[in-house]
């Protein structure tokens, strides 16, 4: 049996690869320059028209007016202390409703998708509710739970729920049949079935509705606290605007801007980390 040396030295393999790895540095080179270049030239049209007066800076202030509010904010104690504690307070919120919600999504949507009469029970429900704005629902919870963090955390978890449950509840019923077939066929501990082949082939839709789950609590969190709350980023941004301190209400929404943001890249993480194999 002969083996040949792989063509390193080949003239049309360094020539596809030297093509690839261009492409490579092509491609990042414009996704640093897109994704930075085009907000920052938003930013700097914005910049010119509010300077210019082609837009009213009672509503739309510069940038640079935004920005010595937010150092001015960050410079003062008082005001510092205010923004730390509305944000530790939405973070809250937020953490608590996301985990309550997802935790009971993905195990409400593996159950309805393993088994028939769980999934005839709860489908009905959870399908003519799913479309249902969350937020209408936010004054029967204040009903239930009163106008505190609970009702709050209770609206965060009813979205995430429906995300999560949706899509885990897709991952399970459409992930590759043989997979099952074959930890029945070897009679393969139920336990070990959830663990070791169900899960584990729903993981991607699972991930998926985690990611949209976090957009949905963020959304509802900082509405919440529109509607019903003294303290929280939402109460900071609605009540700027109340008082017309335009600058103030735009710094509150970069911070929820920085906090979506970081969500976004939180998902990705979790998602590189456990289905490194579903990258795209």
């Amino acid at each position: 049996m002969t083996t040949s040396p792989v063509a390193s030295d080949d003239p049309a393999t360094r020539a596809i690869v030297a093509r690839t790895l261009a492409l490579q540095r092509r491609q990042s080179i414009m996704r640093i320059v897109l994704g930075a270049g085009f907000p920052l030239a938003l930013f700097i049209l914005w910049e010119v028209l509010a300077r210019t007066g082609l837009i009213d800076q009672r509503f739309f202030p510069a940038p640079s007016r935004i920005i010595a509010t937010t150092l001015d904010t960050l410079g003062n104690a008082t005001d510092r202390r205010q923004l730390s504690a509305g944000l530790l307070v939405t973070l809250a919120r937020l953490t608590v409703g996301f985990v309550l919600g997802a935790g009971i999504g993905i195990l409400a949507g593996i159950l309805m998708g393993l088994y028939m009469p769980i999934r005839f029970a709860l489908g009905p429900m959870v399908y003519a509710t799913f479309p249902t704005p969350k937020i209408a629902i936010f004054p029967l919870l204040i009903v239930m739970f009163g106008i505190g963090d609970a009702s709050k955390m209770a609206l965060v978890a009813l979205g995430v729920f429906f995300m999560t449950c949706m899509s885990t509840l897709s991952g399970v019923l459409y992930a590759n049949p043989i997979y099952a077939d074959v930890a029945q066929a070897f009679r393969i501990p139920t336990w070990t079935r959830w663990t070791r082949v169900i899960i584990p082939s729903a993981l991607p839709a699972i991930v998926t509705g985690l990611k949209l789950g976090l957009g949905q609590a963020l959304i509802l969190v900082v509405s919440a606290e529109f509607v019903s709350s003294q303290n929280g980023l939402g109460h900071f941004i609605w009540n700027s605007w109340q008082v017309l301190d335009i600058p103030r209400m735009f710094m509150g929404l970069v911070v929820v801007g920085i906090i979506g943001g970081c969500a976004v890249l939180a998902g990705d993480t979790l998602e590189r980390r456990l289905i490194p194999w579903a990258r795209h």
